[in-house]
């Protein structure tokens, strides 16, 4: 069962055009299972956050989740260059655009092009507004998605909670490899361990959980395990050698395209990676960046997604990412 898992910025209309709304947060989740013949499904889940440009927290954590991307232009303006040079610094390389101006504006397609090649979005592909035309396109994306065979995994969680009779649920993405039912969990940041008791998938319960899949696990704990820290931005993985923690980080910004701020000694920036969203103050820079962060960091080691550095002040606010 393959996932392709979808960042969607525009409206609520176009998103259920193409799959059914499931869930309804800070980020909205519709999706379309693509049955097979043999009775097994892929699924296209679409992310769309709520409240953007206003609220850009959202936006953001949910590019460290996503592969593919879907922008619904209503006119062409900062926003909308801020969400292309996001995308293009989160390496999400391939994607779709869908011209719908909003009432008395006009959009130059050409323009578009020209934009979205600046940004590093050359392969994006215009399409036209209609649901059935767009989801046909994203099956073709999906069956073009390899199995995965990695061993081990990491999990980004983006919330935990307790549940009378079951216990301790973690609910995730799975940013690398693929969970089995009674694997071995270790909690980046936390001492002890824990066991997947159960996993759900789609609210079904399976005994492997895919790359891509957001998962549900319920988890038999032991030893020092800090449930009370299990939060989003929390980091699940097999082993130690998956993560590397960083209570201060030096790295090299790769600066954003449009980006034409300098970052100085003592500005406030923020990590953005697989869920996390971490506040951190510049003490060093020179060819690299040396950052002390509010909270330590964890770095995936095997994320095939570029960690976002964000200043919050800034417009654009997507600084760039780093190479850590």
């Amino acid at each position: 069962m393959s996932v392709l898992n979808i960042l969607f910025v525009g409206s609520d209309d176009v998103a259920r055009s193409i799959a059914k709304k499931s869930d309804s947060r800070d980020v909205d989740n519709y999706i379309y299972k693509d049955l097979k013949e043999d009775s097994s499904f892929s699924t296209i889940s679409i992310l769309r956050p709520n409240n953007y440009p206003e609220k850009p927290k959202p936006f953001f954590t949910a590019l460290t989740v996503s592969d593919f991307g879907i922008i619904e232009v209503g006119k062409v303006d900062a926003t909308f260059g801020e969400i292309i040079v996001s995308m293009s610094c989160a390496g999400i390389k391939d994607g779709l655009i869908i011209i719908n101006p909003s009432e008395g504006e006009w959009v130059d397609d050409n323009q578009v092009k020209a934009l979205l090649q600046q940004a590093g979005l050359p392969n994006w592909e215009f399409v036209e507004n209609d649901g059935v035309i767009i989801r046909e396109k994203l099956i073709g994306v999906l069956n073009k998605i390899e199995p995965n065979d990695d061993e081990g995994f990491v999990v980004a969680v983006d919330q935990a909670f307790t549940v009378k009779g079951v216990g301790l649920v973690a609910v995730g993405h799975v940013q690398s490899g693929k969970v089995n039912k009674h694997d071995d969990i270790i909690f980046a940041g936390s001492e002890g361990n824990a066991i997947a008791r159960s996993l759900q998938v789609m609210d079904l319960d399976v005994d492997v959980a895919n790359l891509g899949d957001r998962v549900g696990l319920a988890l038999r704990t032991a030893g020092a395990f800090r449930e009370d820290l299990l939060g989003k931005g929390s980091i699940l993985a097999d082993s130690e050698n998956r993560f590397e923690i960083q209570a201060n980080s030096k790295f090299k910004l790769n600066k954003a395209a449009f980006q034409k701020n300098d970052l100085a000694v003592g500005d406030v920036v923020h990590f953005c990676s697989d869920l996390q969203f971490v506040v951190g103050r510049i003490t060093e820079n020179n060819e690299e960046l040396k950052i002390e962060w509010d909270f330590p960091i964890v770095l995936n080691k095997s994320s095939q997604r570029n960690p976002l550095i964000i200043q919050l002040e800034a417009k654009p606010r997507i600084m760039g990412f780093g190479s850590f």
